[in-house]
């Protein structure tokens, strides 16, 4: 009798504990809730509950990570997200999202390592392909640049701004015919993307199509493009 009372004490005692056992699950889903809306604050607290029981717990300490850099702690962020690489190697969104950080702090070559090996482990991420060309790109490597933005095309055809990125980079390697034909694409998807007009005014131009080319420029001046004036007063007046 005694045994079974111990034995039902020890059952009840278990039970207890399960239930003041928070549930990992649904405070990762917490945090995530609060990051669509925004509460970054909110949504550390909530993953911080779920790393104080599950230290290594990926997702939360991944998207920590990413609350972080939302609220321009960007040091901070990389440390979380190296803690969430150190535990899975195999998830390629910590490493972009490390990325991201170390662009943010202007640590270029580190955020191309993290591009690098997040392609390496999801090559069909768009967004990948995109920061690392725009990286080549601020470097003037303009035909790597190309040709990051061209795979990302392959993967999404009809995006503006993977569009608008290779044409830019077709321009600068003195590609003006297939820059136009970028620009353009990118006006059917979005008419009023003043960023397009203006650098089809900018290819056309390079054509010697000074006509088409001061059309477009206007269009981007009456799209609010900032900066534009000078490059009209240069070309487009008589």
């Amino acid at each position: 009798m005694r045994r079974k009372n111990l034995f039902l004490a020890v059952f009840v005692s278990i039970i207890g504990l399960s239930a003041c056992a928070p549930n990992i699950e649904e405070l990762v889903q917490e945090g995530r809730n609060f990051m669509d809306s925004e509460n970054y604050p909110e949504a550390i607290k909530s993953f911080n509950k779920v790393l104080e029981h599950e230290p290594y717990n990926y997702d939360a300490l991944n998207a920590k990570g990413v609350a972080l850099l939302r609220l321009g702690n960007v040091e901070e962020s990389v440390e979380t997200l190296s803690e969430a690489i150190n535990a899975d190697t195999t998830n390629y969104k910590a490493f972009f999202n490390r990325g991201n950080a170390y662009r943010m702090l202007e640590k270029d070559q580190e955020a191309m390592l993290d591009y690098d090996y997040a392609i390496e482990l999801q090559p069909d991420v768009v967004d990948l392909y995109l920061n690392r060309g725009a990286i080549l790109y601020k470097y003037q490597e303009f035909d790597r640049a190309l040709f990051d933005f061209e795979f990302a095309l392959n993967i999404q055809p009809n995006s503006p701004l993977v569009l608008l990125n290779k044409g830019k980079a077709e321009l600068r390697i003195n590609n003006p015919e297939d820059a136009i034909y970028s620009f353009n694409k990118v006006i059917e998807l979005q008419h009023e993307n003043g960023e397009a007009h203006y650098w089809l005014g900018l290819a056309e131009i390079a054509r010697n199509n000074i006509g088409e080319g001061c059309s477009a420029l206007f269009t981007a001046q009456s799209l609010g493009v900032e900066g534009i004036d000078p490059v009209i007063g240069e070309n487009c007046m008589q």
